[in-house]
């Protein structure tokens, strides 16, 4: 994740009486129609999940109604299940008229705040399609749908999501103005960020000097991103269909002429913004008349540290309480596989520097210390691995069956649950580091970590997990530390469970 904000320009007719965007004028047929088959193809799936989370979601809500001894009583089951046909046209339609399905280019934490907006307009119009109807418990039930389609809308789209892009759909075609440093550093940030929806596919030549610009790959690293071809140059080059998007790395990039742009033959152009340390998270483009602004908050965005705290005992405590039973299973599986204590407290670097004993289900031989070091004073290549992610594929240290099971689950993390309601940790929030982790990072970003309060879950577990290196690591972190809010916290929930089950990137 980079603090990068993008920016669509909609498809618009040139001065010189061109158009961009529109099939059928110099691209070819085959291109033309691939690309919209693709776009239909990711429609078509986006709006398949939400009727399929929105039927699961009424039908929730009738178990709900009925095991608290309301549906019977007063025919509430029956009329939900008469309009449940109406309920999930309002609920595809109001997502269709708010483009929630118009277009994958979006970040996910984007179409969230979308998925909310969807959800409260559902659940008011929902109200008022019953509000005659007497019984107030019915004026519930548009909100109650509401609620469950946006956790499990969230979580279907994660998998249509994981389908498509399996089938090479889900990501667009992206053409990068320049062939320089900055413009090859860009395509690798968008070849590292599947979640942005782009996928490179080569560089326009603009004329400038390739040689110029900050941003030089990583040798042995970046190989596929070095392999992206030269598509053409800004004049001579048409996408015919084989891209929809042309990136601009920066504003002083773009072309004095805008026809150049306008006879690539594309669908968007997004001109790149580089923010530094400014939060990019729910930015809005403001337009002046006579210039184009991006607004920034004028204030630090903080969470209310109270409200923080309410939400993380309101959902600790009775998580806890249903867990319990499952960590004292595991408990005794994992005494059963190695002798020894079930649970481990590790030292590690809570809010401002202080340490904190973070509680995990042993997972680990207990002599893992010394297996570790045999290991890596063995084999060189494992250590610059260790060096790098800090966890090894096959690591030496791990009990076979129930410790691999538990890692590539999380389960081992459940006993964290009591730190979050000790107060040592929050529900979300950068995962607490070992000293030797956080001693690999530079010291601005060791102090900026210890600003909030460390998490059980994160961005950069729902996203990266264990394939994400140092400097994945550290943007990831950055990016929740500098945009950090209620709502973000409440999408890395919500999307904390699909990471989990998928066990992508888990070790």
């Amino acid at each position: 994740m980079s603090n990068v904000e993008a920016r669509f320009v909609p498809s618009l007719p040139s001065p010189a009486g061109e158009t961009i965007g529109f099939p059928g004028r110099g691209r070819s047929a085959g291109g033309a129609a691939a690309g919209v088959k693709r776009r239909r193809l990711v429609t078509a799936g986006l709006v398949a999940g939400d009727l399929i989370a929105g039927g699961l979601s009424v039908i929730a809500a009738v178990v709900l109604i009925t095991v608290a001894g309301l549906g019977g009583r007063i025919g509430v089951v029956d009329r939900v299940v008469m309009h449940m046909p109406v309920l999930l046209l309002l609920l595809i339609g109001i997502g269709c008229s708010l483009g929630l399905y118009r277009s994958n280019i979006k970040t996910p934490m984007e179409r969230f705040r979308l998925r909310v907006t969807v959800t409260l307009l559902f659940a008011f119009a929902g109200m008022l399609m019953w509000v005659r109807e007497g019984a107030s418990v019915e004026l519930a039930i548009a909100p109650l749908v509401g609620a469950i389609a946006l956790v499990l809308g969230l979580w279907i789209e994660h998998l249509v999501g994981t389908r498509l892009a399996r089938a090479g759909l889900w990501r667009t075609p992206t053409a990068i103005l320049g062939s320089g440093a900055e413009s090859r550093a860009l395509a690798h940030l968008l070849a590292s960020n599947p979640a942005c929806g782009l996928q490179p596919i080569g560089f326009i030549d603009d004329g400038a000097d390739a040689t110029t610009g900050a941003g030089a790959l990583t040798p042995g690293r970046d190989d596929a991103i070095a392999a992206l071809p030269v598509l053409g140059t800004l004049e001579g080059w048409h996408a015919n269909g084989s891209a929809d998007v042309v990136i601009v790395p920066d504003r002083a990039a773009l072309p004095q002429n805008p026809a150049a742009l306008y006879r690539l033959g594309i669908r968007q152009i997004l001109v790149v913004n580089q923010l530094g340390e400014f939060p990019s998270f729910g930015l809005h483009v403001r337009n002046a008349g006579c210039f184009v602004a991006l607004e920034l908050s004028g204030q630090v965005r903080d969470p209310n540290e109270g409200i923080k705290r309410i939400v993380d005992l309101a959902i600790a405590v009775p998580v806890a309480l249903l867990a319990a039973p499952i960590i004292a299973v595991l408990a005794l599986a994992i005494k059963r596989a190695d002798p020894g204590p079930a649970f481990y407290g590790q030292r590690r670097i809570g809010r401002y520097g202080m340490p904190i004993r973070v509680l995990k289900l042993r997972t680990m031989y207990q002599d893992a210390d010394q297996r570790i070091e045999r290991v890596l004073e063995s084999d060189p290549a494992l250590r610059e691995h260790w060096e790098r992610f800090f966890k090894l594929p096959d690591d030496p240290r791990v009990v076979p069956g129930i410790g691999n099971l538990l890692r590539r689950t999380s389960l081992d993390e459940l006993p964290q649950l009591w730190n979050v309601i000790r107060g040592d940790m929050s529900l979300v929030g950068p995962r607490p580091f070992p000293a030797y982790h956080l001693d690999a990072f530079d010291p601005d970003f060791q102090t900026l970590r210890t600003t909030v309060p460390p998490g059980v879950t994160g961005l950069w577990q729902i996203s990266s997990r264990s394939e994400g290196d140092l400097a994945v690591q550290r943007a990831q972190d950055s990016f929740y530390i500098q945009n950090r809010s209620l709502w973000l916290d409440l999408y890395i929930l919500i999307a904390t469970l699909p990471a989990v089950l998928g066990a992508q990137g888990a070790k």
